[in-house]
């Protein structure tokens, strides 16, 4: 929200674990499967690329977060658009990777948060 980003296409949430229609165009992002469970903690977790889940049954959403993050950068794949501020805050920000210089939305944030 901060950052402009808009996570709908990102965040997936379904309450039949097979119900495929809902990340089948997603190219990136995370599958919450709450089976009557509360949002705020689902009761699976995946992750989604290119139209498949690659990874499922993880602990939790940070954990989901982090092993996407890290399968984008290994992978040399790009971050999705509608997420792509906050990819880059991660990247440089909390983790200090890449020299490259920040977009005004990030920089003015890292400014911020280091006061």
């Amino acid at each position: 929200v901060v950052l402009g980003d808009d996570s709908s296409p990102f965040f997936k949430t379904s309450s039949v674990p097979a119900d495929q229609d809902i990340y089948s165009q997603t190219t990136v992002g995370i599958l919450c499967i709450d089976e009557e469970s509360l949002h705020l903690k689902p009761a699976r977790v995946g992750i989604i690329l290119e139209g498949s889940v690659v990874m499922d049954d993880l602990p939790n959403l940070p954990q989901a977060f982090c092993l996407l993050f890290g399968l984008i950068y290994a992978l040399h794949l790009d971050y999705p658009k509608y997420m792509k501020n906050t990819f880059l805050f991660v990247q440089h920000v909390m983790l200090n990777l890449g020299k490259s210089e920040l977009p005004p939305k990030i920089q003015s944030l890292k400014n911020q948060l280091s006061v």
